[in-house]
């Protein structure tokens, strides 16, 4: 018996093998001198020299060959001619073994398959004609065998096999799968040349650009894109720090293949630095009169604010320095022009504007930028600004900085303390651009509506300059000067001679359809009105150009806003409130019932912790008077208190309403009606003293809009009263008090106990 490594003998067939292991050569020299006659097993493992059991290394089918020709070789090794004759040597014959004149049906599919097969490889014709000329099928399949590219297993398998049906069948699975294979494989190397072929066309084109480049350049040395970025960036005015940075960014990439995606990423980088405005600085006009005229020609009123933004202009001028400027931060209600003015500093100033919206900023990034380390990274948002700025010291927009909000991706508030810190912002680190960058000569300015929502941390490097909302004749002074002329530019309708809004109109849109500290919603009603009066005018109606009451209403619809919000006079237990909002000042009217019960405080309207806390001091303030008034305090303990304050679906809070309340308690008790066109605010507390509020400039406006005829405050905001512009100290009786009790005398003096 040989044992072979790597072959398998079919019946019928030839074979040329070496010989050199000890034992082989035995059974050689057995045969030679036996009939030729030799048994011819597969071994199991290829790898192995020896076999230490031949009953398990071995596979249990093999051939009866005839040694028909050996050839010696002078290592020892011998070359011989085996040829197949039969199948299946063990102790006793197979029963099921397969005949050779078995046929099958699938014969003539399974040779057509094999021409196939056979012509794709280049396999002699004349072997696959020897197939079809062969009289038993099962010495055709055994012939076609050893041509199929499949393992040792699979050829054993053939021999293990009882049934031409199942060898037929397992030939025409074994082609199949060469073929599907064969074709996978001539796709991929396909693609793969032609993937080749592109990037070396694309090489090949982009070295010829660059070679022409070079001509025109005048540069005769031919070098690469590397060493033209490094010309420029020696070219501009980096620091040193930044071009030793920038040097080992190109060393590096003279080591990457230009096809690479590294390589793409390295020369982004570069581009960024190039396109920065490095070391570009703009002229300020620093003319007091032209900054004047600016702010002056496109916002009306606003004294203080035009005067602290000259003061800073003046400043500068002195100084003839933009480091270390303070920060400004416009705080008030929208659509009092808090972006146009910032605008208009930059166009008096002839500075590069740009604006930045902070508003629903919730990524760190957005602030210092991504880490080159992810995909797709990118600088911050002031990187970017610099870049369309096209200088290093425009003038940058901080819109909605009350906006901010903070996640898990970080938080951006504190991102901006490295920004807005004089003393750090000349070496303002972005993680993408990983070098610092002089941010000291940029004058920053900041909106935001309301100052309480602007992060501890930032309100402390801003200067807050407040801009209260306008006043009944400052919107009429808008409406006729800047609004009304820019609609009719918009729509097209000729001011004067089609259309036009006298005084009373105006007061009466604003009356009617308007509830707001700006000017917004007055812009928008009124150019509604001015786009049907162009639709009439297209439709060629003829009317006269001054718009009437009736047409108004014609325009508009009904008024959405009656006149008055104050509550209905004589009624116990109401009273007129003040409060603040980010969007302005408001009428805040206060309700009590008195029910029989158990002592209970109910309060209702979404108040808020600091407001029941207000209302719970209210309570114990009354029950500390009442017997003032020949009313026996006990009766708190059997009353139910209800406490209301309507627009339930407006959150509310704030301590500002301490001192309505406890009126609004107090008048419930005695039943003694306050009059609602007296409105109250400020904070009040335990001993009855009246703390000072904020906001006044709107509470006060909100009260003159609503018919509020006297107004009383904290003696504390006595300095916020002399500040209040003409019209609400001419429009307003305004009283301050110290204490509870001195009010309390004045509204309740003809009680009688």
């Amino acid at each position: 018996m040989l044992p072979l490594r790597d072959a398998v003998v079919f019946p019928m067939t030839t074979r040329r093998i070496l010989v050199g292991r000890e034992m082989s050569l035995h059974a050689l020299d057995y045969a030679e001198n036996h009939d030729n006659v030799i048994v011819l097993v597969a071994q199991r493992d290829v790898t192995a020299e020896e076999l230490q059991n031949p009953m398990l290394d071995l596979y249990s089918v093999g051939v009866i060959a005839r040694v028909s020709n050996v050839t010696p070789f002078p290592n020892g090794c011998v070359k011989v001619v085996l040829e197949g004759e039969q199948v299946n040597v063990t102790v006793s014959p197979r029963k099921n073994s397969i005949k050779l004149d078995s046929k099958t049906k699938l014969f003539d599919e399974v040779l057509s398959k094999f021409r196939e097969y056979a012509t794709k490889r280049n396999i002699a014709e004349g072997m696959v004609d020897a197939f079809f000329g062969m009289e038993s099928q099962l010495n055709a399949f055994y012939g076609m065998v050893p041509f199929l590219q499949v393992s040792l297993a699979e050829k054993q398998s053939f021999l293990e096999m009882e049934s031409l049906d199942e060898m037929s069948e397992k030939l025409l699975t074994l082609m199949e799968l060469t073929d599907a294979n064969e074709n996978v494989l001539v796709r991929i190397q396909q693609n793969v040349r032609q993937k080749m072929a592109q990037q070396q066309k694309e090489w090949f084109i982009s070295e010829q650009i660059r070679q022409l480049q070079d001509e025109l350049d005048g540069d005769g040395d031919g070098g690469s894109e590397p060493d033209q970025l490094l010309k420029k960036i020696r070219a501009k005015k980096f620091s040193p720090a930044i071009v030793e940075k920038l040097e080992d960014e190109i060393s590096r990439m003279k080591l990457m293949q230009p096809t690479s995606p590294e390589y793409a990423v390295s020369r982004n980088y570069l581009d960024w630095f190039l396109n920065l405005p490095y070391g570009v600085y703009t002229d300020t006009v620093l003319n007091m009169k032209k900054v004047k005229a600016e702010l002056d020609s496109k916002h009306f009123g606003l004294d203080k604010v035009k005067e602290r933004v000259m003061e800073y202009v003046a400043v500068l001028k002195l100084t003839g320095t933009e480091r270390r400027a303070p920060i400004l931060c416009l705080v008030g209600p929208p659509g009092v022009g808090k972006t146009t003015l910032v605008e208009s500093i930059a166009n008096a100033m002839q500075r590069n504007f740009v604006r930045i919206t902070l508003g629903g900023v919730r990524d760190e990034a957005e602030i210092r930028g991504h880490r080159r380390t992810y995909i797709g990274a990118m600088p911050g948002r002031f990187i970017h600004a610099l870049r369309r700025a096209k200088c290093m010291n425009p003038i940058i927009l901080l819109d909605e900085i009350d906006k901010m909000a903070s996640d898990f991706r970080g938080d951006p508030a504190s991102a901006m303390l490295e920004v807005l810190d004089p003393e750090q912002n000349h070496d303002f680190t972005d993680h993408f651009m990983e070098v610092g960058l002089d941010l000291s000569r940029v004058l920053f300015i900041a909106t935001a509506n309301s100052e309480s929502e602007i992060p501890e941390a930032l309100r402390d490097r801003l200067e807050i300059v407040r801009l209260p909302g306008y006043y009944p004749h400052e919107k009429l002074q808008i409406a006729a000067k800047y609004l009304v002329p820019r609609i009719c530019e918009r729509t097209g309708v000729k001011l004067g001679e089609q259309v036009s809004f006298d005084e009373n109109i105006i007061n009466e849109v604003m009356r009617g359809w308007t509830r707001e500290a700006g000017v917004r919603e007055l812009e928008r009603t009124l150019e509604s009105a001015v786009r049907h009066r162009a639709k009439e005018i297209v439709m060629g109606k003829k009317i006269k150009p001054a718009v009437t009451s009736k047409q108004l209403q014609e325009y508009l619809g009904a008024p959405r806003f009656l006149d008055s919000q104050l509550p209905e006079p004589g009624r116990p237990g109401v009273v007129t409130g003040l409060a603040w909002t980010s969007v302005g000042g408001e009428i805040l009217p206060i309700e009590c019932m008195l029910l029989s019960g158990k002592g209970q405080i109910i309060m209702t309207g979404k108040l808020g912790d600091v407001m029941k806390e207000s209302a719970q001091i209210a309570v114990s303030l009354v029950r500390e008077r009442l017997h003032r008034f020949g009313i026996d305090p006990a009766i708190v303990k059997k009353t139910d208190i209800h406490i209301h304050v309507p627009e339930g679906a407006v959150p509310k809070d704030g301590p500002s309403a301490g001192i309505a309340l406890t009126l609004c308690l107090l008048s419930a008790f005695t039943r003694i009606p306050v009059p609602p066109d007296v409105a109250f605010t400020g904070e009040v507390s335990l001993t009855g003293a009246c703390l000072a509020i904020g906001g006044l400039n709107e509470k006060a406006l909100a009260a003159l809009q609503a018919g509020v005829k006297t107004l009383r405050l904290p003696a504390q905001n006595k300095k916020d009263v002399d500040e209040l512009p003409a019209p609400a100290k001419k429009g307003l009786k305004i009283y301050t008090h110290k204490h509870i009790d001195e009010i309390v005398k004045i509204l309740f003096k003809n009680a009688k106990k």
